[in-house]
């Protein structure tokens, strides 16, 4: 197809998606395509929907998680464990630690990884209020749980080296073989990863 005859409202609805981290220009043309495809009253109310989310979502000023509170339900909970913080790259990642009903510490949520391929430094990360976090308040324990990448592993080491010298825990999550995977499918890193995070029985 001729760049020419792309309605222009399309093509930079397209160039917007793909701009953001995560996609590229397929999967922007998808979701443009998508919308497009649904029934005009539905299309609208998705739109409204995220300027509804644009106006009422936002970082909790303490942690980071997204919340439409100052702060979020977490850090609001006196029942909490405030002695840990487990250190996410983002809010989704926290929600799905939550789900499994085993955390009951704080989070701080980076906003992101390290990644020198992006331009993303420590400057654009939420690490320097967790260093205060960790100073004002009596932490004892940090878990890192960045994501099992080479981005996530760099940002786990730059956060470890930072805080090594304040006298508390810390800790990474392991990771490894999911449930139920097969190991002639695994791949030589997550191999790797297993056995070295194994665990008496």
């Amino acid at each position: 197809m001729s760049g020419e005859i792309i309605p222009q409202t399309l093509k930079k609805v397209v160039e917007e998606v793909a701009s953001l981290p995560g996609y590229g220009e397929k999967s922007a043309q998808r979701l443009a395509v998508n919308i497009l495809n649904m029934p005009r009253g539905e299309g609208i109310q998705l739109i409204k929907t995220f300027l509804e989310m644009l106006e009422k979502i936002h970082p909790c000023k303490e942690c980071g998680l997204f919340t439409e509170d100052e702060l979020c339900p977490v850090c609001k909970d006196e029942e909490r464990d405030r002695q840990t913080i487990c250190v996410v790259e983002e809010s989704f990642d926290a929600f799905a630690i939550e789900r499994t009903g085993k955390y009951k510490g704080l989070y701080h949520v980076l906003g992101g990884r390290l990644s020198p391929l992006e331009e993303i430094t420590a400057e654009d990360l939420n690490i320097e209020s967790l260093v205060e976090r960790v100073e004002k308040n009596p932490i004892k324990e940090v878990i890192l749980a960045t994501n099992p990448t080479v981005e996530g592993e760099a940002t786990a080491s730059y956060i470890y080296n930072l805080l090594k010298n304040k006298g508390i825990t810390i800790s990474r999550i392991a990771y490894g073989l999911p449930f139920g995977a097969v190991l002639e499918n695994a791949d030589d890193f997550t191999l790797s990863k297993a056995l070295e995070h194994k665990i008496p029985i």
